[in-house]
This record gives structure tokens, C-alpha cells and sequence, in this order.
């Protein structure tokens, strides 16, 4: 940690700097810009319990209300998502354009109003917060999307990761808007396949988010709703350009005595478009 320190006073003495204030929002989600063998540090109001990247590629560090963020390759991105007593902060994390454009800290500031008015459900929430991310770090299942790709203008919708506890399923995914308009994210439908079968083997494609092509080859009896627990997505439209973040729960689909692969078909709605559509092999 003396080594972070040292690094930290090194990057902040440099003339050029990026340094933002971030406003707690917790349905949104902030980006921030890093480089390589350089360090950026984001500064909460209040002290860090969890710290937790999407992927290896970056080196993440907390210390009190402080988190350390270092990539460790060339032009890598991924999402990051901390805790604190209040509740969940939302990152994406993208390379910078160059150094001059990245960012050296990310600054929380927090009204005295919020200070003073402290929910009485805090410390529950932060450890039932905090008790599901350790789970989701060590249990959930990441997903392949073999065969996956969207158009340059089209909205992309990654399933990132899954994590079933008890008889729920929550389900991680990215949402990359590269159209050319604001999108708002609404709540996705949910349909199990009843009786799937394809020509291919269902069973090497587990965790999987497949394609148009492999969609094609899998034919099932009939589909039936799947009921949402709840949805987390950013309540404001997400800008042309921009990657934010959702997790929705389910009611996980029944186990079959067969252990035959569960197939369930996610509906995005998109205004004034075809909704986008994907199927995931559990």
C-alpha cells in the first residue's frame, strides 16, 4: 500500500490533471477514463466495505474511503461496482484517449442534507449489500457469448455473469448504446423454453449467450413468462456512446431430473425500434 501512496502523490503532482466531483447518484453510472502505469484514485464520502471489477485486467485496491484503480493492459475496459454503508456505486472503466484526458481522481461530494438524514436502514442494507457481492465475486457464473454481435449503430446487450441462490437467478449484464440517440432502459421480458432441442449439443454451450445462428437451430414446444423479482438499471437515458450497467432477478426456472440445459430468451424493449432480442443457455 506504500508503493499506491508514493504512486498517488507522484500523479497528482503532474501538471496536467483530470479531477471530477461526482454527485451520489445511485442509478447512475459514472465513467472514468484510465491509463496505463498511471494511477486513478476515487475518493467516497464515506469508507469503502467492497471493491469489485468485472475483469483481471485492472489492479483494484481500497483503503478507507478510497479506491485504487490500475490497469494492467492496453486499451481494456470493464465495469466496477463499490460499497459503502449507503448503498452500491456504479462504474464503467474505459482506456483514455491519452494521458492528458485521463482521469487522476474521481471526487464524491455529498450534501449536508444527506449527511444529516441518514436512513435508519443503512447498516442492514450495507451488510446485505455486502454479503451479496461477496457472493456474486465468488459464485457467479461468467458467460460466453460465442457467435454474439451487434451492429455499429445498434443497442448491444452483454450477459455478463449469472449467480442462482435458493430460487432466484440474478442475472448481470452490460448495455453498450452505439446508436446515435439516447437510450432509455426499461425492464427486459423473460420467456423459458419449454422442451428445447437443437441439432447441436445444448449441454457445451452452458453458460452461454448464443447467436442469431445458434438461435435458429433451437426449436422448443412453447415459451412461458418468467416473472421478474426486480431490475436494476440507470434511471436516466444512456447517452450515444455510453456502457451502464443492469441486474435483474428472477425466479429461477426449475431444475430438471435430467439436468437438460435451461434456455431462456431476454426481450429489450428499444422506442420506436424492434426490440432487441437474446437467448441464454443455463
Amino acid at each position: 500500500m506504500q508503493t499506491i501512496t508514493t504512486l498517488l502523490m507522484f500523479v497528482l503532482a503532474l501538471p496536467l490533471q483530470r479531477i471530477e466531483t461526482q454527485y451520489p447518484d445511485r442509478a447512475k453510472v459514472t465513467r472514468v477514463e484510465t491509463a496505463m502505469n498511471h494511477l486513478t484514485v476515487i475518493e467516497l464520502a464515506e469508507p469503502v466495505t467492497l471493491a469489485a471489477a468485472g475483469s483481471p485486467s485492472f489492479k483494484i485496491e481500497r483503503r478507507d474511503n478510497k479506491v485504487f484503480i490500475q490497469p494492467l493492459e492496453e486499451g481494456v475496459s470493464t465495469n466496477l461496482f463499490i460499497w459503502t454503508g449507503s448503498g452500491r456505486w456504479n462504474y464503467e472503466l474505459v482506456p483514455a484517449v491519452s494521458v492528458e484526458t485521463m482521469h487522476f481522481a474521481v471526487d464524491q461530494q455529498v450534501s449536508r442534507s444527506s449527511e444529516t438524514h441518514e436512513p435508519a436502514t443503512s447498516t442492514v442494507d450495507s451488510r446485505s449489500s455486502h454479503s451479496f457481492a461477496e457472493e456474486m465475486l465468488l459464485f457467479a457464473k461468467p458467460i460466453r457469448n460465442p457467435g454474439v454481435k451487434f451492429g455499429t449503430t445498434e443497442v448491444a446487450v452483454f450477459i455478463t455473469d449469472v449467480f442462482r441462490k435458493d430460487d432466484q437467478l440474478f442475472v448481470r449484464y452490460r448495455i453498450d448504446n452505439r446508436s446515435a440517440h439516447p437510450y432509455l432502459a426499461g425492464q427486459p421480458e423473460v420467456f423459458g423454453l419449454q422442451s428445447a432441442h437443437s441439432q447441436i449439443s445444448l449441454h457445451a454451450y452452458r453458460y452461454s449467450q448464443v447467436g442469431p445462428e445458434f438461435e435458429k437451430k433451437i426449436r422448443s414446444r412453447t415459451q412461458t413468462r418468467i416473472a421478474a423479482v426486480e431490475c436494476d438499471v440507470p434511471s436516466e437515458p444512456i447517452p450515444p456512446g455510453e456502457v451502464a450497467t443492469g441486474i435483474l432477478i428472477l425466479h429461477a426456472p426449475p431444475t430438471t431430473d435430467d439436468d437438460e440445459p435451461a434456455i431462456l430468451r431476454f426481450v429489450f424493449p428499444v422506442d420506436g425500434q424492434k426490440p432487441t432480442s437474446l437467448t441464454l443457455i443455463l
